[in-house]
């Protein structure tokens, strides 16, 4: 009889051949063996495929989409997702996302499912992270503190109870371009959930210039910022002027990261003035006179989906 794994770990993939060992093996690594990995490759050639069984590991689920989804949806690597949990073990207790270009140290599940364990009130953990560039220069830390739990992220780098997905019937949005912040935000508030990040460095997100048909991350379209704004002003606003002053700074940098300065300078000046706050008046000063430091910036933090109201 096959045994039950505890944590489905999913990850999904696109042409990333090259990186997708080192995320599976960092998995294979832990301390804490009582997993399944689901990899879910979006590219219709086979390359992934051949790395992932290299491995030979009955505890790899490989799936391959031969017709990619990628070019289908808005956001393909929340479908991804999505297809990793409903494909992984039903029995599973736990849920994890690792994107294909990032790693775990090896006590990550140790530790978040232990906190998990301890803690039932919890919907999900994450921990504390290590930036990294691909040639290895380390970058600043991700802190990833919780503490307002209106901007708290939900994706790579997180432990999720299963039952968020299927009793509590929450998904990730395949049609929002900022996945992790709207299904972080869902959780929540919805069942009044608690999360954790444990302060400690277990994981590595991997920086990397945004190159077309490459990046597994969404890449940022004016449209998609602005959807992503106005489906969630007036929920925010009906929070306070704290909260509703963080979407207006969330948006501004996104549009200056995005190359559209004069968009996020607009949104960064509305920010400081719903919710006067230094950092907001420093990216909006950023904005003035120094608007080209905001590509240097979007390359340092690029995959800090999780970051928590620190961008």
């Amino acid at each position: 009889m096959k045994k039950i794994p505890k944590v489905s770990v999913v990850i999904p993939t696109y042409k990333r051949s090259h990186l997708i060992g080192r995320a599976v093996r960092s998995v294979l690594n832990q301390t804490y063996q009582d997993f399944e990995i689901v990899v879910v490759d979006d590219n219709p050639d086979n390359e992934t495929e051949k790395v992932v069984d290299n491995f030979n590991d009955i505890r790899i689920k490989y799936i391959h989409n031969k017709v990619g989804t990628k070019l289908k949806t808005i956001n393909y690597i929340s479908k991804a997702r999505n297809q990793g949990v409903r494909e992984s073990n039903q029995d599973s207790k736990y849920i994890a996302f690792l994107d294909d270009d990032d790693e775990w140290f090896p006590r990550f599940l140790e530790k978040t499912t232990k906190r998990l364990e301890e803690k039932n009130e919890l919907a999900f953990v994450t921990t504390y992270a290590e930036l990294r560039t691909q040639s290895g220069e380390k970058l600043p830390k991700i802190h990833g503190k919780l503490s307002d739990w209106w901007n708290v992220g939900a994706g790579n780098g997180c432990v999720l109870r299963k039952e968020i997905f299927d009793k509590q019937n929450i998904w990730f949005d395949q049609t929002t371009i900022f996945d992790d912040q709207d299904f972080g935000f869902r959780i929540l508030k919805n069942f009044n959930n608690k999360a954790e990040s444990i302060p400690e460095v277990l994981y590595v997100f991997y920086c990397y210039p945004a190159v077309k048909g490459e990046s597994a991350s969404t890449s940022l379209t004016s449209e998609g910022i602005e959807d992503f704004y106005k489906k969630n002003y007036q929920i925010y606003q009906k929070i306070g002027r704290k909260a509703s002053g963080w979407l207006c700074f969330f948006t501004g940098n996104l549009f200056c990261r995005a190359g559209k300065i004069q968009e996020g300078r607009n949104y960064l000046l509305k920010a400081c003035l719903t919710y006067p706050h230094p950092r907001y008046l420093l990216h909006y000063l950023i904005s003035l006179f120094f608007p080209s430091s905001f590509q240097n910036i979007r390359l340092k933090i690029l995959k800090q989906k999780i970051f928590r109201g620190k961008i």
